[in-house]
């Protein structure tokens, strides 16, 4: 398995220290290669989130000074627009569902938080993540959607709008088409700043396009063209090797 990335984010150090030094040892009985970081304050999350880390799953302590976790939440669904990164919220107090509910949590701890919590939560995450790994999740509106991997045909973008055409046929949501693009599995490939392709629709490729199985044409942009030759040639190997 890929290293789970796992961040935590409370002003009390003592409890940082003790969440990790947990997390890291159920991992291990897990069998899951983690690598767990710690910030002390919403401010330091924030800083470290808009210059691209990225996280598998968050314990995020809705109490912080300045920037409180609650802030943080809808900073990373609404201007990040990410819907992939669990949030569990820890905190000494109970009174806070309503306010929780736009930022779609995947738990809400109270404190002490016991090491049987820890476990289940992160059970259930990655659960979670490696049933989502077989579809695309998306989110239009208040409402979450998932499309079967293995049936999209290419994303498209104009603007801040993002096309998904699958076999069946298209679907429109609002995102950036770099976001997905650095979430999709292997086979998927970004030719364009306006096209990710997946290869296993293409039937024919050219130097500067290629022609899906229902004859659409994409172009491929020039700064894109060396890697993806590169690319071709090891999802080749990979389905030679695969027996595919």
């Amino acid at each position: 398995m890929e290293m789970y990335r796992i961040g935590i984010c409370d002003d009390d150090k003592e409890l940082c220290s003790g969440l990790e030094e947990q997390i890291c040892d159920i991992a291990r009985e897990l069998s899951v290669k983690a690598e767990v970081e710690v910030w002390y304050s919403g401010e330091g999350i924030l800083d470290d989130l808009g210059k691209g880390i990225q996280l598998d799953l968050i314990f995020l302590d809705i109490e912080l000074v300045q920037r409180d976790g609650i802030s943080v939440g809808k900073f990373i669904r609404d201007e990040m627009e990410d819907i992939q990164t669990h949030i569990v919220y820890i905190s000494s107090k109970q009174n806070y569902a309503m306010q929780l509910f736009k930022v779609q949590p995947l738990d809400f701890l109270v404190k002490p938080v016991s090491r049987e919590q820890i476990r289940e939560v992160l059970v259930r995450s990655l659960r979670q993540k490696q049933r989502l790994k077989d579809c695309f999740e998306y989110q239009k509106g208040s409402s979450l959607f998932r499309i079967p991997i293995k049936d999209i045909v290419y994303f498209t973008s104009m603007d801040k709008k993002i096309r998904i055409v699958t076999k069946d046929g298209e679907e429109e949501f609002y995102g950036k088409l770099k976001n997905i693009a650095e979430g999709l599995p292997a086979g998927f490939m970004m030719i364009h700043q306006s096209y990710v392709i997946n290869q296993l629709y293409v039937s024919e490729y050219f130097y500067d396009c290629v022609k899906m199985y229902d004859g659409t044409i994409l172009s491929i942009s020039k700064p894109y063209r060396k890697e993806i030759r590169g690319k071709i040639k090891q999802y080749r190997r990979a389905e030679i090797n695969g027996g595919l």
